[in-house]
């Protein structure tokens, strides 16, 4: 399956820990919140959160940098990954048969913000990295949190930073069949951590803002950004802390105890 897909600054742009998933009870900096119990409707992030590219894109950016005589280590490029909109940010719909193009300038956007100057030999190498040789996969325990999720009576949907290829990837991983709407970047002209990207899902959904949550892992474009859109945020960390404290947890298996038990149908 093509690597260009989830997101729209260069597919996934944070680095998902792959599968390995840690289950880490969470620790002092989370934070309980009460009205999460009145949520009726559940908007996820995808790559990080649902799925993940196998390889993962930090792993592709480091080798064909470092087979071009670069030297670089493989944790700068992971920190800028978790900072997507340093790179570029949309400012309208992005038409359909014209990715290629965006992601060829994003690649070339972060090869300089990594001190490099690229050139058109390294960018068809990524291309063709992303284009031949990735995979999107679930994280294990995706499906059945997400029909659980269902059978409780909660209204689910997706806002991603991701081309027009994502409900297509969705099917085809077999994900798609959970979600009521699914809302991404490239079709809204917005992207995370912009308020308009929450604020058109909301609308979407026919939902409110007082009772809907989003779940993503990227703490400024995913937990800031929902909040300052008037939702309820979780913070999906695998490993590591969040900068400051706020709702948490280690695995999407972490979500229904957060949300609260004997949830029924609207």
């Amino acid at each position: 399956m093509s690597g260009r897909t989830i997101s729209a600054t260069a597919r996934v742009f944070r680095e998902s820990a792959h599968a390995r998933g840690s289950m880490d009870k969470d620790d002092s900096r989370n934070i309980r919140e009460p009205a999460l119990h009145e949520v009726t409707h559940v908007f996820l992030d995808v790559g990080g959160t649902l799925v993940y590219s196998d390889p993962a894109y930090a792993d592709i950016f480091h080798r064909v940098l470092s087979a071009r005589g670069h030297r670089i280590d493989r944790d700068s490029i992971v920190r800028l990954l978790r900072t997507p909109e340093s790179i570029v940010t949309l400012i309208r719909p992005f038409p359909a048969g014209r990715e290629p193009e965006f992601f060829r300038s994003v690649n070339a956007r972060m090869i300089e913000h990594l001190g490099f100057e690229s050139d058109e030999l390294t960018l068809d190498e990524i291309h063709a990295a992303f284009s031949e040789k990735v995979a999107w996969r679930a994280y294990p325990g995706t499906v059945e949190i997400l029909r659980s999720l269902r059978g409780s009576g909660y209204h689910l949907g997706i806002i991603s930073n991701a081309s027009h290829s994502l409900p297509d990837t969705l099917q085809k991983i077999g994900l798609a069949e959970f979600f009521d709407t699914i809302t991404y970047s490239f079709d809204v002209g917005a992207e995370k951590p912009d308020v308009r990207i929450f604020r058109r899902a909301v609308t979407q959904a026919n939902a409110t803002e007082e009772r809907s949550v989003h779940v993503g892992d990227s703490f400024e474009a995913d937990y800031l950004g929902a909040r300052r859109a008037g939702l309820h945020a979780v913070l999906l960390r695998r490993e590591g802390h969040p900068p400051a404290p706020c709702p948490l947890i280690r695995s999407l298996a972490g979500l229904p105890g957060l949300l609260g038990t004997g949830h029924s149908p609207p």
